[in-house]
């Protein structure tokens, strides 16, 4: 096992052990010490993944693989490349500030430890779906993210019917994993392999059965992408899941579904056998933009107004993704990149806005820039790059998106997508401004706020600016992934 080797599974085995290790300790020390040691975990992850980007530019594709059950064809087996790289450190980045967040926010108590534990079990799911270089281990980690998440949400999740929301969210993610998994069992019988390998040589399949298992595949991820209709398990659990949880799910979780698509049907099939699906995925993108921004402005609650900013941003990636140009998906790759910075961000400052206040209705704020002026320039910052103004990060992405669009001949489509951020634009701005701006309502109290919460979004509000003027070290991973999709004909 070569040093590679060991970084690539570290980047999964110290967040195992430690989940192992928080899930046994006990007593007050264990309730101090648990976010600490978590956190620590997250870093030594994501330092694992960034280890990792030489042996990516000298063009290896570090792997394990191990013979689990050699009779039916199924191996366990760990990649990284270049489709997989940009996903990777998304989530891994995610975790590590959510967890920060959550030092601020988690109130520590006797089960502190296991709450940690289950965080990180979740990004090991993220993570682990993404590493995965066969389909047997894929679908493991696929359900081992939507159970750690669920179980957060059960146990920890606001109000009293979190136990009914989780259950909502099992149940109708779970729908979308199965259609997945049937389309995996559909191609391991074409292939007589679960391995990533195989597929990559090719897979002959009728051409009914291309159509059969590629419609599987991008309903199935776009049920965890959460694009409209089925979306309806995201408002209800963004807005009950603890804000360190909701940040995970909407800034992490989300583009695993981007993931299954560009991994399976893009990697899969040739862009001739994807072209019948373009003009349904664009058309569906832009219904989700423009109905998720119509119900961000109709909504009171200010967590759900971001939750529902999720469902209209999905929408812009799905529409890059079915535009099936260069631009097109590399605007989508990195606005799941951008997304996350931005949503994080977001969410972040409705924690703090939360936690100072004890308010979530926008009607009962307002005025509060001058008492919260770091979080209101913070949150100012996000609602700007969730619009895709410049220089911030998100407009590079909606550039390549537009663009990609306007390559294609379906140029009403194009036009169509473009008054969706409009909508975008209303959202954001009424946000900022029915918190921060006019009169202050009578009787609202501000409450001292934890570095811990307020530091890493202060990081996120930077790192927006950063990235939108310094885009092209990530442009540069996400192009490369370009060779591996679509038979790599651009």
């Amino acid at each position: 096992m070569n040093v590679e080797t060991v970084q690539l599974v570290s980047i999964l085995a110290v967040p195992l052990a430690t989940t192992v290790l928080l899930s046994l300790l006990r007593g007050q020390r264990a309730q101090k010490a648990s976010g600490w040691i978590a956190g620590l975990a997250a870093a030594i992850s994501l330092a694992g993944t960034f280890a990792l980007l030489p042996a990516l530019y000298r063009g290896d594709d570090p792997m394990l693989t191990l013979r689990w059950a050699p009779m039916p064809g199924i191996q366990l087996g760990l990649h990284i490349d270049w489709l997989t790289l940009p996903f990777l450190v998304t989530e891994a980045a995610v975790t590590l500030v959510a967890i920060v967040y959550a030092w601020g926010y988690h109130q520590p108590d006797e089960r502190t430890p296991f709450f940690y534990a289950l965080l990180l079990l979740f990004a090991i799911g993220m993570s682990g779906t993404t590493l995965a270089d066969d389909m047997f281990l894929f679908y493991i980690f696929w359900e081992l993210m939507l159970v750690a998440s669920c179980a957060l949400i059960a146990i920890w999740g606001d109000g009293e019917r979190r136990g009914a929301i989780a259950l909502k969210y099992f149940i109708f993610t779970h729908l979308g994993s199965l259609m997945v998994l049937v389309g995996l069992i559909v191609l391991y019988d074409a292939t007589g392999s679960d391995s990533f390998s195989a597929l990559r040589a090719g897979v002959s399949l009728a051409p009914g059965l291309v159509t059969t298992v590629t419609t599987l595949f991008i309903i199935g991820f776009c049920v965890k992408m959460a694009i409209f209709p089925l979306h309806l398990w995201l408002p209800d659990a963004h807005a009950t899941a603890p804000m360190p949880v909701t940040i995970m799910l909407a800034a992490a979780m989300l583009s695993m579904g981007t993931y299954g698509i560009l991994r399976f049907p893009f990697s899969i099939f040739s862009a001739a056998d994807l072209a019948p699906f373009a003009v349904p995925m664009m058309i569906a993108g832009i219904v989700s933009e423009i109905y998720g921004a119509l119900l961000a402005l109709a909504e009171q609650d200010i967590k759900r107004i971001i939750a529902y900013s999720s469902v209209s941003q999905m929408g812009y990636i799905l529409f890059g993704l079915g535009t099936l140009t260069y631009e097109g998906i590399a605007g989508a790759t990195l606005h799941v990149i951008y997304h996350a910075i931005v949503k994080a961000l977001l969410f972040m400052c409705v924690g703090l806005v939360i936690r100072a206040t004890g308010r979530r209705r926008i009607g009962e704020l307002g005025g509060l820039g001058n008492k919260m002026p770091l979080v209101a320039v913070c949150t100012v910052v996000g609602a700007l790059a969730i619009s895709g103004v410049p220089p911030f990060c998100i407009f590079n992405s909606e550039w390549m998106i537009f663009s990609g669009g306007f390559h294609t001949t379906h140029l009403t489509l194009s036009m169509l997508t473009l008054f969706g951020s409009l909508l975008t634009v209303a959202y954001a701005l009424a946000f900022v401004g029915r918190i921060f701006f006019g009169a202050q309502r009578e009787g609202i109290q501000v409450g001292k706020l934890h570095w811990a919460m307020v530091a890493p979004t202060v990081f996120l509000a930077i790192f927006s600016l950063v990235e939108g003027l310094f885009p092209a070290p990530v442009f540069g991973w996400v192009t490369r992934e370009l060779a591996l999709i679509l038979g790599g004909q651009w």
